[in-house]
């Protein structure tokens, strides 16, 4: 959404009338985006309209996004960030979940009238990072799992596990492995049966 390398960068307006006009059209109850390039200095308004949506977002920091010890020259500054929007029609209470993970990682309780719950969370993982990310990623993983009144747990977003093959659940890569490994450990189910992506990754 805007110049990466800048401290105050401007919003793409091109992208932000795509996406608003998206939204006006089709009033989507809760909408998830990765790779949103968002710093701090862009306040939520700027995006779309608070008096329509709650918006939750993980901008790339420091904190989010720290240097890799096992690949510390791979470390992007700039980029990445997730955001999960609410619709104030939905008339329903959410909050974020304090996860406290390094990770880009974001996640939304949904509270139901009957007083059950449903969790919305997203991720983005730079495909070149490694264990000491996966360990955050899992451990926030295995953090949503145990909430209890949880009804459904949803996960969007973009693991960058270019090598994985969903159908027999494996990779030849290590650290993709891991994950897959970890998702079934914990009964998550991939959802998604065809490609996202233009070069041909779900």
């Amino acid at each position: 959404f805007t110049e990466l390398n800048k401290k105050h960068p401007a919003l793409d307006i091109t992208k932000l009338i795509e996406l608003q006009s998206y939204i006006q059209k089709h009033k989507p109850d809760i909408f998830v985006l990765n790779e949103t390039w968002l710093k701090s200095s862009i306040l939520d308004n700027e995006i779309i309209c608070d008096s329509d949506y709650k918006i939750f977002r993980c901008d790339r920091s420091e904190q989010s996004h720290p240097p890799d010890p096992s690949n510390p020259i791979k470390f992007k500054r700039n980029g990445g960030g997730v955001l999960i929007a609410t619709s104030n029609a939905l008339q329903l209470s959410s909050s974020i979940i304090d996860l406290k993970c390094k990770a880009e990682f974001l996640a939304v309780e949904l509270l139901l009238r009957d007083g059950s719950k449903i969790v919305i969370s997203t991720c983005y993982r730079v495909g070149t990072l490694g264990i000491t990310n996966y360990q955050e990623k899992a451990c926030a993983l295995e953090k949503l799992c145990r909430k209890k009144k949880v009804k459904k747990l949803f996960l969007i977003g973009d693991f960058n596990l270019r090598f994985a093959s969903w159908e027999e659940n494996t990779s030849s890569s290590n650290i993709e492995q891991m994950f897959l490994d970890k998702f079934t450990a914990l009964n998550l189910i991939q959802c998604i049966t065809s490609p996202t992506h233009t070069k041909g990754n779900i």
